[in-house]
């Protein structure tokens, strides 16, 4: 037992005064404070429930319920715990702009906090909703709930730690779909008006209430990570290409940042404010993807050919379905935006995994070539397994 103490305050105290030049542990360091943050986040749950929960017995959904808390607790551990994580990280997430970095860094690590948060709170919501379908009239008392909390935030935070510690396009390009479909669905799922889908996805923006409010915040909080998304391609683009095409990585950075700030403009004017301007910057994000989709085999030649030819298929999708529209009328505006969001998914995960790949493969590339300088010195001096002078 005195061994066992003595090596967790040996890992405590390397968690707080990590060696610099011990990289070999780095991982299992990170991940020894996701486990202890997982559990401070737990506890606190398990503290801050007991004193909601107190009294009656609470149903699992619902008004008064115990996944209303769990939503609240779950978020804010995910959010915190990712706050925590970025600001122990040694990575510097890159910006489009060198005036605005700090100001830029800010508005993004506010917004993947707040994506932490909402996706957190969307996963208690939701599995209340679920488990009290299974388990039909049961309720927990104050002790039950809390500690069905205390795991749920202890869950979020663990999950949640590897995100702050190392943001990247891979990450960014997981983390921005997903919560952009958790979120629409949410609002779907809460929609006044049950006909929304009869006009088109906007309208579910336009009530007032919470279904309104999610799938507006939704759209924001996308567009903004959509703009950061932008500086870490621009980042992972000149590592691959050279200085010649540094231009045209950044202007791939700048057209994916400006299709984040059209759905940043989509989610802050909603359509029952201002139709056409609604419209116009909802369109405007079709639009830019199309041009870089078109001149992405300029501006970043060396991708894998599959990213361009992914990217004229996703060209002609978008004109097909668009046709399929109108003029043909085969389906509604909705029908249009369902597949011309489907369209945008596929390409962003085929280039995500492909841009990955290529920084990977010229990272093990550049690593071989230093691996191979190194060996040609040091074996430059010998001859036949001799040593001359």
């Amino acid at each position: 037992m005195t061994d066992l103490v003595s090596r967790l305050r040996d890992a405590v105290r390397g968690i707080a005064h990590p060696a610099g030049g011990d990289r070999s542990r780095a991982r299992a360091r990170l991940e020894l404070r996701a486990v202890l943050t997982a559990g401070a986040a737990g506890g606190i749950a398990l503290v801050i429930a007991l004193l909601v929960l107190r009294g009656d017995t609470h149903p699992l959904a619902g008004d008064d319920s115990v996944s209303r808390v769990a939503a609240f607790t779950t978020g804010g551990a995910a959010a915190a715990s990712f706050g925590l994580a970025q600001l122990r990280s040694a990575h510097r997430l890159p910006t489009l702009t060198e005036h605005l970095q700090r100001t830029a860094r800010a508005c993004a690590m506010l917004a993947i906090a707040l994506v932490t948060f909402g996706l957190g709170y969307l996963a208690a919501y939701s599995a209340g909703e679920v488990f009290q379908a299974g388990f039909v009239g049961l309720e927990l008392d104050a002790f039950g709930g809390a500690l069905a909390c205390a795991i749920a935030a202890g869950a979020a935070a663990y999950l949640a730690h590897p995100l702050g510690d190392d943001i990247s396009t891979r990450t960014l390009g997981v983390l921005m779909p997903t919560f952009l479909v958790v979120g629409v669905l949410f609002s779907m799922l809460t929609a006044s008006n049950e006909e929304w889908w009869e006009v088109h996805f906007s309208e579910l923006g336009a009530d007032g209430g919470i279904s309104g409010f999610a799938f507006n915040m939704t759209l924001v909080l996308s567009g903004v990570l959509v703009a950061t998304m932008g500086g870490c391609v621009r980042a992972d683009l000149d590592r691959i290409t050279g200085r010649g095409e540094r231009g045209g990585a950044e202007w791939v950075g700048r057209l994916l940042a400006l299709i984040g700030a059209c759905m940043v403009l989509t989610g802050i004017v909603r359509v029952d404010i201002a139709q056409w301007l609604h419209i116009g910057f909802a369109a405007s994000m079709v639009v830019v993807f199309l041009v870089l989709c078109v001149s992405l085999p300029r501006l970043a030649p060396r991708l894998p050919t599959v990213v361009h030819v992914v990217s004229i298929a996703m060209v002609a999708g978008i004109l097909v379905a668009l046709v399929l529209w109108v003029p043909f009328g085969y389906y509604n505006f909705t029908g249009f935006e369902f597949a011309a969001c489907g369209i945008i998914f596929i390409w962003l995960i085929v280039f995500v995994r492909a841009l990955d790949a290529a920084t990977a493969d010229r990272d093990a590339s550049a690593a071989a070539a230093s691996a191979g300088d190194g060996a040609s010195e040091s074996t430059s001096g010998t001859r036949g397994g001799r040593v001359e002078a």
